[in-house]
């Protein structure tokens, strides 16, 4: 028996709040499951964006990075964005021993400057390239740049706008650069926990053999794609070849200019270990002085060599929870692997206590991030395996994360991205189901935004995170009262209005005299639910951890 109330995290990757049915493929959906807990039991609207998940701005949207982070840490953490915002601005990033390293060999070859270019502010922000072109300019740095186009976190079809805003700035500051090549994030350069190393393969033979289409009119050849495939975005656009002399020759300085981890660590084994390249490929970078902007893995120390220290965090959730032998379970699928084990841990590659610390992890379907291909992805694996963990009685607290929403809604694609919402509704359902009967509490949550709001105001398609709330509800099944305070069946209770409007209180909840825990009145985020579970399963929070909601 044990001494915890079992508690279970439900992580809908990607699901956030948005009062418009316009463009709004959770409400198109028609989410019943989640409708229902969310008018019925114990719900409020809280933060996953901007200040809330470290960022630097407010009207920053959230991402599945930050997000976990912030859940699994429990407390504001500056990240990789803020941090190099910071640095940046003051110029020290340019004062350093391991700047002038870079810089003193880029002045012998040249700096190849691996980017994706963008302002989304999910991976890059462009005002970073912009920064480095001008240090560069003073410093009589020529530099390459090679391009991963967007489209995912950005406008669908954008790439001419930031080419030009590129060529426009280094032709104003009088800096010798050239936009070298340019890909699609999904052709070249941003594998994602080695699902297509192809990818890296690849880039290697177009951006240092030079094989691949060359480009006179760039402009031209991107809008030629764009008639071939009018519903086609950036992130699938053909890899082509600008400046032939211009390319990465071994010996140069190279610098992966993103700041996010999950696709940066792979081009660091690459360049550092010849990781994805057969040995003639590997020759013909093996001697490139490589950095990243970051160090993207304090864990595995990729890369070697980094400009800017990444945000240290301690005292996570995963880390407490151990510290009083709680049993834990990790379960979902490649493309959140990461971001349930390692984000939520604190950028832990590691789990901290292997008796105590258990992760399970189904293989994503290996579609080059065309997600709607195949909407359901591993939901309904996990969903059945939560629920077998549930039954096993041999676990405290299982957290799980359903991708669906957040990886289909990258595609563009809104009739694919209702299939997602009500693979996951159907999920959910069964989770109430199984938590009830079990006498397991239930947390619904989300990371960020993205499905909620699938196409903008001119019409287009949008695939990347929005700075909406999140739904946060709590089914507090695993209370020692709750058989006598309540007894209502978990089913489908009735319609209502999707979630419940905005503008309305912050907190809600029907009839609070029917449940062991209330969630107080206030402001809340995805840093207070670590101190949240901490009370539902018993335990007093940790005093590094946001204050509880209940």
């Amino acid at each position: 028996m044990s001494k915890f109330n079992k508690t279970v995290l439900c992580i809908i990757d990607g699901l956030g709040i948005n009062n418009s049915e316009f463009g709004n493929a959770v409400r198109a959906a028609n989410m019943v499951n989640l409708d229902s807990i969310s008018a019925c039991y114990p719900y409020a609207i809280i933060k996953a964006s901007g200040n809330e998940v470290g960022l630097s701005d407010e009207k920053d949207a959230g991402n599945s990075e930050v997000g976990h982070n912030a859940i699994g840490s429990g407390q504001h953490i500056k990240q990789g964005l803020t941090l190099l915002n910071d640095v940046l601005q003051s110029g020290e990033i340019f004062t350093t021993e391991q700047w002038n390293k870079l810089a003193d060999n880029a002045k012998k070859t040249k700096l190849n400057v691996i980017f994706l270019l963008s302002d989304g502010r999910v991976h890059s922000d462009i005002a970073h390239l912009f920064k480095l072109l001008g240090q560069c300019a003073k410093a009589n740095i020529s530099v390459a740049i090679h391009a991963a186009l967007d489209g995912r976190d950005v406008p669908t079809q954008s790439a001419i706008k930031y080419i030009n805003q590129t060529r426009e700035f280094i032709n104003k500051i009088g800096v010798n650069a050239k936009i070298a090549t340019v890909a699609g994030r999904s052709i070249l350069w941003m594998d994602r926990y080695e699902t297509n190393t192809d990818l890296l393969a690849n880039a290697i033979e177009v951006c240092a053999r030079g094989r691949g289409t060359k480009s006179n009119n760039i402009e031209n050849d991107i809008n030629a794609e764009y008639a071939k495939n009018p519903t086609m975005t950036d992130e699938t656009m053909s890899a082509f070849i600008l400046e032939p002399d211009w390319l990465i020759n071994n010996g140069d300085s190279v610098l992966l200019l993103n700041y996010r981890g999950d696709r940066a660590v792979q081009i660091c084994n690459m360049f550092e270990r010849g990781k994805y390249l057969n040995k003639q490929q590997y020759g013909y970078i093996d001697q490139c002085l490589f950095f990243g902007v970051l160090q993207y893995d304090t864990e595995l120390d990729l890369p070697k060599n980094f400009l800017c220290a990444p945000p240290i965090i301690n005292n996570t959730l995963s880390e407490y929870l151990c510290g009083f032998g709680v049993r834990q379970y990790s379960v979902t699928e490649t493309v959140k692997f990461g971001h349930l084990t390692y984000f939520f841990n604190g950028n832990r590659a590691e789990s901290f206590d292997k008796n105590l610390e258990t992760w399970k992890e189904f293989k994503s379907d290996v579609l080059s991030n065309m997600y709607n291909r195949a909407p359901k992805m591993q939901a309904e694996k996990i969903t059945k395996d939560t629920i077998k963990a549930i039954k096993s009685n041999k676990y405290d607290f299982i957290r799980l994360n359903l991708p669906n929403p957040d990886m289909v809604g990258h595609t563009g694609d809104f009739d694919a991205v209702v299939i997602a919402c009500k693979t996951v509704d159907d999920c959910i359902g069964e989770l109430v189901r199984a938590c009830q009967e079990h006498e397991v509490n239930l947390i619904v949550t989300s990371d960020h935004g993205s499905a909620e709001t699938m196409i903008d105001e001119k019409g287009k398609p949008v695939s990347s995170h929005t700075n909406n709330p999140v739904p946060f509800v709590l089914l507090p099944f695993g209370g020692v009262d709750y058989k006598i305070k309540n007894a209502r069946p978990a089913r489908v209770l009735r319609r209502v209005p999707h979630f419940l409007d905005i503008n309305e209180s912050k907190n809600y909840m029907e009839k609070s005299d029917n449940f062991s825990w209330v969630i107080k009145d206030g402001e809340f985020g995805l840093t207070n639910i670590a101190a949240t579970i901490c009370k539902l399963l018993g335990i007093e929070p940790s005093k590094h951890f946001n204050k509880s909601m209940i």
